[in-house]
C-alpha cells in the first residue's frame, strides 16, 4: 500500500479500520499483457533489445539461495529518452533498502549494488547507493536512449513465527502500546512524532513463502520535465512509483518451488535447479512470490467480453478458501470492467503473502497479494489478541457474541459452555466503562470479519484499474488511487449484492473507519496530504480510506449516476497507462456537468481540502458514545493527536 507499503496498511481491525490497502501498493496495463499458464510457452516475439524503446525495458537474472536467503542478480535496464531531454544521471529505487524494510537499522542495506556500467563496456560507472535510492553518474549527456546493466546482491530478512495475525498486525498499526494510543499518561499537548515507514512484510521470508514484491531489484524513477522524481520514500502507505515497463527475467531456485510473478511463466530443470522464465508487458513492476508449500487452483470468467484465467495461490493449509478467492476476484474484474472500462489483461493471480504491519493486502500489475493472516481462523486471532488486552470482562464479551470459534476455539479451549449475560455481570464486569466499549468495538468487528476477506480481494482488485491503469504518486497523494480504491470496493458490494448490503459495508468499512480512526489516531485532516503528514497508520486510514472514500460517494449524488460514471470511464479511458495529478478526475466531473463547477469545487474542497470528516460523517456503525466513555476513563483528559478541527 502499496508496495505499496503499496498497498496502504490495514488500520486495525479492533477499531474497526478496514483492511484493504492495503492494503495495499500498484501500478498498471493497457495492451495485452500475457499468457496464462504457468507451464505454457512463452510465444515468439521481439526480445529486449529489439524493441524499440518508447518505455523501460527490463532483462533481470537472478539466483535465488534458498537455504541463506541471499540473491544474486544482473538487471539490464534500457532507458528512454525524451526529445528534447539530456540526462546526465539515473535513478534507481531499491525498495528492499527503504526504512523500516527488515529492521529500523538504516546502516544495514538489504540489497548491495557491486557494479554499474554502460551496455557490454567493461568500464564501471560511479553512482550512490543512499538507502532505497541509487543515483548513477552518467559521464556525458545522454539524449537517445541507452542501457545500463546493474549488478547486485542481498538478503532477504527472516519474519519472526508469530507474525501474520491480528495481534501482529495490531502491533504495527497500533505501535504495539494501547495505554499509549489512547494518551494514558504523558502529555498530549505534543504534536505527534513524524511516523516512521512500516514494513508490510512485502520483501520477507515468513510462513513459509518467500515474499520478494517487487522491492528486489532497481526500480528506475519515474522523470517529469527533465528531472527524476527522486524523493525518498517516507511516511505510511505505498512507496512504489513507476512507468510502464516491459520485463523479462529469469529466476533460478531450488526444485519443488511454486512460483507466482505477473505475466507468461514457463520453466524447467537443470541439476538441482528450477529456473523459471517470465515475460510481463505493460506492467508497473515486476513482483515474486514463491513457497514450497503452495497449492494452486485456477478459473476462467468472462470479463468485457474477453476470457481472463484467474488463478489463486494459497499455503496448503489455506486450500479450502481457493474456491471462494476465485469466486470473489472473478466477480470483481467482471463487475470493474463493466463499470469502469476493460480489464488490459489475459490473466490474474491472486496470492496468499506473510503481511504483518497492519496489511491485508498488496496491489501488483495483474497480481495481488492477500495476507495469510485473513485466510486463518479470525475468530480464534481476534479472541487470543483481546484477552491478551487483560482488560476486565473482554473473555465474557466475545462468549456473548455467539461465535464457536470466538468462545470455545480461542477463550475456552477446554469447551465450556459461554458465559451467560448474568453470568457475566455476576464476575462483576457490569458496569465498567471500558469492557461496555469493548462490547460494542467487538460486535462491530464480528461483522467486519464475515466480509474482511471479500473486501480485501475487491479492494486490491480495484487497484488494477486505480494505481495500475491510471498512476499516480501514492507517497505525495495517497487519495488519488486509495480513497477511490475503497470506494470501488463498496461499488463490488452494490452491484453484487444489493444497495442494502453496500450500505451495510459502507457504514462498517468507511464510517466507522473514519470515526475510530480519526478518534484514535489524532483527528481528521486534509485528505490530499502526502503520507508523511498523518500522524500514525490509524489518522492515515481514517482520512484516506474512510472519508476519502465516502467523497465519491457525495460526488455521485451531486452529479448523478450518468454524469459521475460517465467521468469515472472517461477518467480510466483517457488516463490508463499514464500518471494523473491529483486534480485529474475533479476536471473529469467539471467536464461531465460543468453547470455544478461551482459546487463540485465546493464539494472537493470542504471534502478533501479541509477537515470536516467528524460533522460529515457520524459514527458509522460505533453506537457508542465512545468519546465520552474514554473521557471518562482517561480522568477527562484528551486523545492527544492533532486537533480535530486542523
Amino acid at each position: 500500500m502499496t508496495p505499496s507499503f503499496r498497498r496502504a496498511p490495514i488500520a486495525a481491525l479492533l477499531f474497526s479500520l478496514a483492511l484493504a490497502g492495503g492494503w495495499a501498493f500498484s501500478n498498471f496495463g493497457a495492451a495485452a499483457q500475457n499468457g496464462v499458464a504457468q507451464n505454457g510457452a512463452a510465444p515468439a516475439s521481439t526480445t529486449v533489445e529489439e524493441a524499440a524503446v518508447s518505455r523501460p525495458q527490463y532483462r533481470i537474472e537472478t539466483q535465488i539461495d534458498y537455504d541463506l536467503l541471499t540473491l544474486q542478480s544482473s538487471a539490464t535496464i534500457k532507458i528512454p529518452v525524451a526529445r528534447g531531454d539530456s540526462m546526465r544521471d539515473a535513478v534507481f529505487f531499491l525498495y528492499a533498502n527503504a526504512s523500516g524494510v527488515g529492521g529500523d537499522d538504516a546502516r544495514r542495506k538489504n540489497l548491495v549494488v557491486d557494479a554499474v556500467h554502460f551496455g557490454n563496456q567493461s568500464a564501471a560507472l560511479p553512482f550512490e547507493l543512499d538507502g532505497a535510492r541509487l543515483k548513477v553518474d552518467l559521464g556525458a549527456a545522454q539524449t537517445s536512449d541507452f542501457t545500463l546493466v546493474v549488478k547486485y546482491h542481498g538478503v532477504v530478512p527472516r519474519g519472526a513465527k508469530e507474525e501474520g495475525g491480528i495481534g501482529a498486525m495490531m502491533g504495527g498499526a497500533l505501535g504495539g502500546d494501547i495505554s499509549a494510543l489512547l494518551g494514558i499518561g504523558g502529555k498530549t499537548s505534543e504534536a505527534p512524532a513524524k511516523p516512521k515507514n512500516t514494513d508490510y512484510g512485502l520483501y520477507t521470508y515468513g510462513q513459509g513463502i518467500l515474499s520478494l514484491g517487487s522491492f528486489w531489484y532497481p526500480a528506475l524513477a519515474v522523470r517529469r520535465d527533465g528531472k527524476w522524481m527522486s524523493d525518498a520514500p517516507e511516511g505510511l502507505g505505498d512507496v512504489a512509483f513507476a512507468e510502464k515497463s516491459d520485463f523479462e527475467v529469469e529466476i533460478r531456485a531450488p526444485k519443488g518451488v511454486t512460483l507466482v510473478a505477473p505475466g507468461q511463466i514457463s520453466q524447467s530443470v537443470e541439476a538441482n535447479d528450477q529456473i523459471f522464465r517470465v515475460r510481463a508487458n505493460d506492467v508497473r513492476e515486476f513482483a515474486v512470490l514463491m513457497s514450497e508449500d503452495f497449492v494452486q487452483k485456477s478459473r476462467s470468467f468472462a470479463v468485457g467480453g474477453n476470457h481472463v484465467t484467474v488463478s489463486a495461490t494459497v499455503l496448503k493449509t489455506n486450500a479450502a478458501k481457493l474456491d471462494s478467492t476465485l469466486d470473489i476476484a472473478g466477480k470483481s474484474l467482471q463487475i470493474f470492467s463493466k463499470r469502469f472500462g476493460p480489464y488490459p489483461f489475459s490473466d490474474f493471480k491472486i496470492v496468499e503473502a506473510p503481511m504483518k504491519g497492519g496489511a491485508g493486502g498488496m496491489e501488483y500489475s495483474g497480481v495481488i497479494g492477500i495476507a495469510s493472516m485473513l485466510y486463518g481462523d479470525m475468530g480464534a486471532q481476534l479472541g487470543g489478541l483481546t484477552s491478551s488486552l487483560q482488560i476486565p470482562g473482554a473473555d465474557k464479551l466475545l462468549e456473548s457474541l455467539g461465535d464457536e470459534n470466538l468462545s470455545r476455539n480461542s477463550l475456552n479451549p477446554g469447551g465450556a459452555a459461554p458465559a451467560t449475560k448474568n453470568e457475566a455481570e455476576s464476575a462483576g464486569e457490569a458496569g465498567n466503562p471500558m469492557t461496555e466499549m469493548l462490547g460494542g468495538i467487538l460486535g462491530q468487528q464480528k461483522q467486519i470479519f464475515d466480509s474482511i476477506l471479500e473486501t480485501t480481494i475487491a479492494h486490491e482488485v480495484a487497484h488494477q484499474w486505480w494505481a495500475i491503469g491510471v498512476g499516480s504518486d501514492s507517497q505525495k497523494h495517497p487519495f488519488v488511487d486509495e480513497s477511490l480504491t475503497n470506494w470501488s470496493a463498496m461499488l463490488y458490494f452494490e452491484d453484487r449484492y444489493g444497495a442494502e448490503k453496500a450500505a451495510q459495508m459502507r457504514d462498517l468499512h468507511l464510517k466507522t473507519s473514519f470515526s475510530m480512526g480519526a478518534m484514535l489516531g489524532g483527528g481528521d485532516k486534509r485528505a490530499d496530504l502526502p503520507t508523511s503528514a498523518y500522524a500514525n497508520t490509524l489518522q492515515y486510514g481514517a482520512v484516506i480510506y474512510g472519508k476519502g472514500a465516502l467523497f465519491y460517494d457525495e460526488m455521485r449524488k451531486l452529479l448523478g449516476d450518468a454524469a459521475f460514471f460517465g467521468a469515472i470511464r472517461n477518467y480510466y479511458a483517457t488516463w490508463n497507462n499514464r500518471i494523473a495529478d491529483e486534480k485529474t478526475l475533479r476536471a473529469l466531473f467539471v467536464a461531465a456537468s460543468p453547470a455544478k463547477r461551482a459546487e463540485i469545487g465546493a464539494l472537493y474542497k470542504r471534502w478533501i481540502e479541509e477537515a470536516h470528516g467528524s460533522e460529515d460523517i457520524g459514527g458509522g456503525a460505533v453506537n457508542l458514545d465512545l468519546g465520552g466513555m474514554l473521557g471518562g476513563i482517561l480522568g477527562g483528559g484528551g486523545l492527544g493527536g492533532a486537533d480535530p478541527g486542523e
